[in-house]
C-alpha cells in the first residue's frame, strides 16, 4: 500500500504528505467524506508513515514495523469501529484504548488510534475522547473517520484538523472496478455512473448486477400492475438501493427529455427513458426525486421501518406514473 494507490483524492493526499514532510502532523485528524472513497485507506497509510522506523514521512514497506502493519498485528496501532446491533462506539471501548494510549508505545515511536465512524460515538464515549483530544499525549496521533461529520460532537470536530475527501469520478471508479473486481469495461462504465462516487456502493451493485438490471427494467415499466405486484423489500440496504436507483433513473428521464443522450447513466436504456420523458411531467419528476431523497434520509433513522419506507417509495412512483 502507498499513497499512490489512493485513487482520486489528490488534495487530501497532498495535504497529509505535506504534514509528514514538514513534521507538522496534527495530534488529531478528522477524515470527512462519503462512504467508500478512500478515507480508511488514507488513515492506514498515515499510520504506516508515522509508525515506520525509517522516520522519513513515508512508509518503507520493508521494516519490521511496516510488515507488522501490513499483517494488522502492530501493537501500537489501535482501531475502533461501531459494535453491536446499535452500531455504537461505547465508552468502555474508548476507555480501553485510551488507557493503553496514555502509556508509552510498545514498539514504535508513536501510537496511532483510528476511529472509524466518529458519528457513532455515544455521548459518554465522545466526552471521554474529548478529554484526550484536549490534552493529547505527545507520542499519540488520532485519526477519526466519518461519512457524517455534521453528526459528530462539535467539540470533537473543533479539536481535529479536518481533511475532506470527495466523491470519486466515474472514470476513477470504472478503472478501480476493472482492476480490482475483474469486471468487464462496459459493465464497469455503467456501474460507476450509478455508484454516486463510492467504490463501496459500486462493488455492492456489481455483486448484485443481475438484480440491478431487473431493477432498471422495473423502472422502465409503464404498467401500474408491475408496481402493485412488486415485492416490497424489508432489508434497509435493499430499500436504499431501490431509492438510489430511482433517483438516478429520474435524473436520466430529465436528461433524455432535453436530448442529452450522451450524458445518460446507461445508454442502453435510452429508448425507455425517451418514451417516459415524452409522457411524464418533468416538474413532477423533479419533485418526486426530491421526495425520494427525503425518504433516503429517513431510512437512516433506525426507528423507522424499512418496509414502511419501501411502501412510501412505491406510492410515490405510482403517483408519478398515473
Amino acid at each position: 500500500m502507498a499513497w499512490s494507490q489512493i485513487c482520486g483524492q489528490q488534495l487530501a493526499v497532498t495535504m497529509l504528505r505535506a504534514d509528514l514532510a514538514k513534521q507538522r502532523v496534527a495530534a488529531a485528524y478528522l477524515f470527512a467524506g462519503p462512504e467508500g472513497v478512500g478515507k480508511r485507506l488514507a488513515a492506514l497509510e498515515l499510520a504506516r508513515a508515522l509508525i515506520c522506523e525509517g522516520g522519513s514521512g513515508e512508509s518503507c514497506g520493508q521494516c519490521d514495523h511496516c510488515r507488522r502493519m501490513q499483517r494488522g498485528t502492530h501493537p501500537d496501532l489501535h482501531q475502533l469501529v461501531p459494535q453491536g446491533s446499535a452500531k455504537n462506539i461505547r465508552i468502555d471501548d474508548v476507555r480501553r484504548v485510551l488507557e493503553r494510549v496514555h502509556l508509552r508505545p510498545f514498539m514504535a515511536r508513536r501510537q496511532v488510534v483510528i476511529l472509524d465512524g466518529a458519528e457513532c460515538l455515544t455521548d459518554e464515549a465522545g466526552n471521554l475522547l474529548l478529554k484526550s483530544l484536549e490534552e493529547p499525549p505527545g507520542h499519540a496521533a488520532f485519526v477519526l473517520i466519518s461519512a457524517q461529520p455534521s453528526a459528530c460532537l462539535p467539540t470533537i470536530v473543533s479539536r481535529c484538523k479536518v481533511v475532506r475527501f470527495g466523491r470519486l469520478s466515474a472514470q476513477d471508479l470504472a478503472a478501480l472496478l476493472t482492476s480490482q473486481q475483474t469486471c468487464q469495461p462496459e459493465t464497469a462504465q455503467v456501474v460507476s455512473r450509478l455508484a454516486q462516487g463510492s467504490l463501496a456502493k459500486a462493488a455492492a451493485r456489481l455483486q448484485r448486477w443481475e438484480a440491478s438490471r431487473a431493477m432498471l427494467a422495473q423502472f422502465a415499466s409503464e404498467q401500474p400492475v408491475a408496481w402493485l405486484e412488486w415485492p416490497i423489500p424489508t432489508d434497509r440496504e435493499a430499500v436504499s438501493q431501490w431509492l438510489d436507483g430511482a433517483i438516478a433513473w429520474l435524473r436520466d428521464v430529465a436528461v433524455a427529455g432535453v436530448g442529452g443522450d450522451t450524458l445518460l447513466t446507461d445508454p442502453e436504456t435510452a429508448p425507455q427513458l425517451q418514451r417516459q420523458a415524452s409522457t411524464l411531467d418533468q416538474e413532477r419528476c423533479v419533485e418526486t426525486a426530491l421526495r425520494l431523497v427525503e425518504l433516503s434520509h429517513s431510512l437512516d433513522e433506525q426507528m423507522i421501518s424499512a418496509r414502511l419506507i419501501g411502501t412510501l417509495f412505491r406510492e410515490e412512483w405510482l403517483d408519478l406514473t398515473r
